[in-house]
């Protein structure tokens, strides 16, 4: 009954002094957790709780953006590096000792967050009345629940190739804070519970203060009554977040029509009201301003930089830097690949840069912050998006693919003038904008984790380098559950071919 996972503890987070905070869920524990429930602050710090949950380095930290989730989208060249610590990874071992250890620890602390989600949303049934923004927080609550499960069902779930795909056996949908053992649902199961918990969320965040407000904007108008679901609402579960979540359901569902209406619903909302914008400047290099749904990492670079900085000499086991033979291949094969790519694209000429040592490597530089320049500082958020902009726009191209190809390739060549990149014109045929649309995902994606996901939906091999291509198997796209999670369990462990 392993799929519980019940936190020993109740992770916070204290807005005001930045420390977390631990309380163990014994009796003692249950009353102070009960006392730390019943106000503002404490429902603020138990929902930062979760954001700290989901960003340390087993899940959004590392793991599930730049470092396993990529290394299996093919991303890092580490063929010659049988001692690197995520080379079993690389070759799709689901067996091997290092590799069952990041996926059990992705599967405990996913549902350790939705643990905690859920003590919040019981104890706000009874406290909502005199907590502020009561709303608010639920509504977060509820979407942070839908996308956790979204993720470990596209992670743990079956492969969707039709319809009858949506039927097979997937994950457990936890909805209350207990200790009960519960059966798999079906995918399709699953994906009506997220959207459930989404449509509620877009409901109760009607009032989002980023509805009418920037991104970045501290909604408290006094520091007196400072209220942190109030602040900065971009770099959290807001309520264009929730509707963009929708968006990705209704893909996976296989409902183009649906994921089209949504995509070409905040399209012509945010051409109206700028509240996001595919951004154009060098000036932001995470493109922060295209994130509709993010989490806060302060030390995001930090932790980065000890994977890409590192030089990569013969004893490292962990680094990730670039090496001149795969920078060639970035350059020419991907970013630079004639008829879709050129050597203007703002992603490759500020995203790789070059060693400043005697090692002929290149830097991974997405995530870094980047210091003064002149009399100028260039913008620096280390966040970790939830969803992109260009997301939605790579939605809108997809769900036009064979439908109107011409407007297909409108919404993909926004993002592409977005980076500096000439549009495509019109004659491809379906298939040519489907490979354009993927190779602008890859190249927009690196260091974010959403590509081998987006391979396993379409179902899609993938390009690593010239003459390498990955074919799409279930075998590599499907994680096994933990063993652990059959214990005492309702479900049965599914037999080794």
């Amino acid at each position: 009954m392993r799929n519980i996972y019940i936190i020993p503890v109740i992770v916070v987070f204290s807005i005001l002094s930045s420390c977390n905070k631990w309380l163990d869920i014994t009796p003692k524990g249950n009353a102070e957790a009960s006392e730390m429930l019943s106000t503002e602050n404490g429902y603020n710090a138990a929902l930062g709780g979760v954001y700290y949950l989901l960003t340390t380095n087993s899940l959004y930290g590392r793991e599930l953006t730049y470092g396993m989730m990529d290394v299996l989208a093919q991303y890092w060249d580490l063929t010659n590096q049988t001692t690197h610590t995520y080379y079993k990874q690389s070759l799709y071992d689901y067996k091997d000792a290092t590799t069952v250890s990041r996926i059990e620890k992705v599967w405990s602390t996913m549902y350790k967050a939705v643990a905690q989600i859920n003590l919040i949303l019981e104890s706000l049934e009874q406290n909502r009345d005199k907590i502020k923004y009561s709303e608010l927080i639920e509504g977060e609550a509820l979407a942070l629940r839908a996308f956790i499960h979204m993720e470990l069902a596209n992670l743990f779930g079956p492969v969707i190739k039709s319809e009858t795909d949506l039927d097979k056996n997937c994950i457990a949908y936890r909805t209350k804070f207990n200790t009960e053992a519960l059966k798999f649902e079906s995918f399709r199961a699953i994906m009506q519970k997220v959207k459930a918990d989404l449509n509620r969320a877009i409901v109760l965040m009607d009032k989002d203060p980023i509805i009418d407000n920037p991104r970045y904007l501290n909604g408290n108008s006094s520091m007196l009554d400072y209220n942190s679901v109030l602040d900065r609402r971009g770099s959290r579960m807001n309520y264009y977040g929730a509707k963009a979540l929708l968006m990705r359901v209704e893909l996976s569902l296989l409902n183009k029509n649906g994921a089209y209406l949504i995509a070409k619903d905040l399209i012509e909302t945010f051409k109206t009201n700028d509240r996001f914008t595919l951004v154009t400047s060098t000036r932001d290099l995470n493109y922060g301003a295209e994130m509709l749904s993010a989490m806060y990492k302060n030390d995001l670079w930090s932790e980065a930089a000890k994977i890409f900085i590192n030089e990569r000499v013969e004893s490292s086991k962990q680094s990730l830097v670039i090496t001149p033979a795969h920078y060639s291949t970035i350059l020419n094969h991907i970013y630079g690949r004639t008829p879709d790519g050129a050597g203007t694209d703002r992603r490759l000429n500020y995203w790789f840069e070059k060693a400043q040592s005697s090692f002929d490597y290149y830097y991974f530089t997405k995530y870094k912050e980047v210091q003064y320049q002149g009399l100028s500082r260039l913008a620096y958020y280390p966040e970790i998006p939830i969803v992109r902009l260009s997301e939605v726009y790579f939605t809108a191209c997809e769900t036009m693919v064979g439908t109107d190809n011409k407007l297909a390739l409108e919404y993909l060549n926004e993002v592409r003038k977005a980076r500096n990149l000439p549009d495509l014109e019109e004659g491809y045929s379906s298939e040519e904008i489907l490979d354009f649309m993927l190779r602008e995902m890859r190249k927009d994606f690196i260091g974010e984790g959403r590509m081998f996901i987006t391979y396993k939906r379409l179902f899609q091999s993938f390009y690593v380098k010239q003459g390498i291509i990955i074919a799409a198997s279930d075998d590599k796209f499907v994680f096994p559950i933990p063993d652990s999670e059959y214990e005492y369990s309702p479900n049965e462990k599914p037999t080794t071919k």
